[in-house]
């Protein structure tokens, strides 16, 4: 009873937890056109195969109802029918066919960027992430990531520890960090502020390791950069401002000798 009690109870907090996630969502907030192809991609999805999953259950209640013995029913006695089961075989290859169209769309989408505007490399550590723009020679830790807005940022991605997956919902992004491997993912978004997480099991502190985003303006991103060139630990505030952050996690213990 009481198994039964916390279930129920667990399925009623369900909602509340899936908004109350600050991880921001390709569902409802598709901030890139590779995360609105996702959404749309999964819609279509979801339309050919909803029916897979309904008509069953419609025609199990309707044959528990319409063929039951105390209605006066006898079972049947044949065991085969090949036009229904040629039927049920073309149907699901039709549709399956009818996703692959749009999937194998998307995915491309997802695995070949365009020409990039900026690049950069995305290091997984436990339990933190490590960001470098090799363009302007500008490395930083355990911070958000701040990029210019309506431009196309590429990612090239690794680790030096364990696998991690880089993670915002909002892009349409979800790409493996590997240790000894480079893997590659981009998107393009308006300003605002996006949230993430690693999506990869990857140690005790697994839940903790968040991902923030700022895309700003471009003016916005260059006093950012001047800053963090000038050895600044900043990051921009809503206003267009810069404020001072802690020290990295890694460049704190590394000073505590």
């Amino acid at each position: 009873m009481r198994k039964q009690y916390l279930l129920w109870l667990a399925l009623l907090l369900l909602p509340i937890a899936v908004f109350a996630d600050p991880v921001t969502s390709w569902i409802f907030d598709p901030a890139t056109p590779v995360a609105g192809e996702v959404r749309d991609t999964f819609h279509i999805m979801l339309g050919l195969t909803l029916p897979f999953l309904l008509l069953p259950q419609i025609l199990l209640v309707y044959a528990i109802w319409k063929f039951n013995e105390k209605r006066g029913h006898k079972p049947a006695t044949f065991h085969d029918n090949l036009k229904l089961e040629i039927i049920w075989t073309v149907i699901p290859v039709l549709t399956l066919i009818a996703i692959s169209i749009p999937a194998y769309s998307t995915l491309k989408k997802i695995e070949v960027p365009p020409k990039s505007d900026l690049v950069v490399e995305v290091i997984g550590h436990q339990f933190f992430w490590e960001y470098r723009l090799p363009k302007y020679d500008v490395g930083f830790a355990n911070e958000p990531l701040v990029v210019p807005a309506d431009k196309i940022i590429t990612l090239n991605l690794t680790s030096v520890d364990v696998i991690h997956s880089w993670w915002v919902p909002s892009f349409g992004v979800k790409q493996d960090a590997n240790p000894g491997r480079i893997t590659h993912a981009w998107f393009k978004a308006p300003a605002g502020k996006y949230k993430g997480q690693c999506a990869e099991l990857c140690g005790p502190l697994h839940g903790e390791m968040w991902i923030d985003v700022q895309v700003v303006s471009d003016s916005e991103f260059e006093t950012w950069l001047e800053s963090k060139q000038n050895g600044a630990n900043v990051a921009p505030n809503e206003d267009g401002t810069h404020s001072a952050m802690i020290a990295p996690a890694a460049e704190s213990e590394a000073a505590n000798g």
